[in-house]
């Protein structure tokens, strides 16, 4: 589909057969009938609080239900189906029961672009919470027991990606710096240097010399002078 929100048009050249006795069934006969048991069992779902649906599920249901089998994969198909669930929800003015159906990632897809499109609505950039809307509003519909404060929910896969990109962006540090218009690493303030000590064994130092003794005079004990004459005597 090229453009959001624009029909799924038939699948061509697919085959689709009566599991009771191997007849060949033209495949948008076998996508009308599918649709009614799809429609069927998403009423059933809607009235389950927080229930959804793969679409490889519910194609399993609808060709158990109806009798129909087909060998051509679900993503050739379903949105196709989706299509015919929607043009019934519109008729009996229901919300978009395709809002429970999800791909194995949990997401929805080109079948509930459709889905917004026909109600008259413009299709919105994130399908995914636009559809947890719209399932609410299915459960409240179809008479779920929606708990007190409950309200909107996106699938558990999205909801546990929201998160984990949440704390990834939390941890991100900023590494770089601003500087005159210049983007700059950040550096650490470097650490002082300090000079090994080296490896030859260093001289030790000579013991001083002791003082000489002063001479004194035998006479009256004063200090002789340089020339050994006493100044007193």
């Amino acid at each position: 589909m090229s453009d959001a929100g624009a029909a799924p048009e038939d699948p061509i050249d697919l085959e689709a057969w009566r599991t009771a006795n191997e007849l060949s069934v033209p495949f948008s006969e076998a996508l009308d009938l599918w649709a009614v048991a799809a429609h069927a069992a998403l009423v059933e779902l809607a009235g389950r609080y927080g229930a959804f649906m793969s679409n490889a599920e519910l194609a399993a249901r609808a060709q158990a239900d109806v009798g129909i089998a087909t060998r051509a994969p679900v993503r050739t198909w379903i949105a196709a189906l989706q299509r015919r669930v929607t043009d019934r929800c519109q008729a009996a003015d229901e919300p978009p029961l395709v809002s429970l159906m999800v791909a194995h990632d949990h997401t929805v897809g080109e079948g509930y672009a459709y889905a917004v499109a026909a109600a008259g609505l413009p299709v919105p950039a994130n399908l995914d919470e636009h559809a947890a809307a719209a399932r609410f509003a299915c459960y409240l519909h179809f008479g779920a027991t929606v708990p007190a404060g409950a309200g909107p929910q996106l699938t558990p896969k999205l909801e546990e990606a929201r998160r984990a990109a949440a704390a990834k962006a939390s941890r991100i540090k900023p590494t770089k710096a601003v500087a005159k218009g210049r983007v700059v690493k950040a550096r650490p303030a470097a650490e002082p240097r300090t000079k090994a000590p080296s490896a030859r064994p260093t001289k030790a130092a000579a013991p001083a010399k002791p003082e000489p003794k002063p001479k004194l005079c035998p006479n009256c004990f004063t200090q002789l002078a340089a020339n050994g004459e006493c100044g007193f005597c």
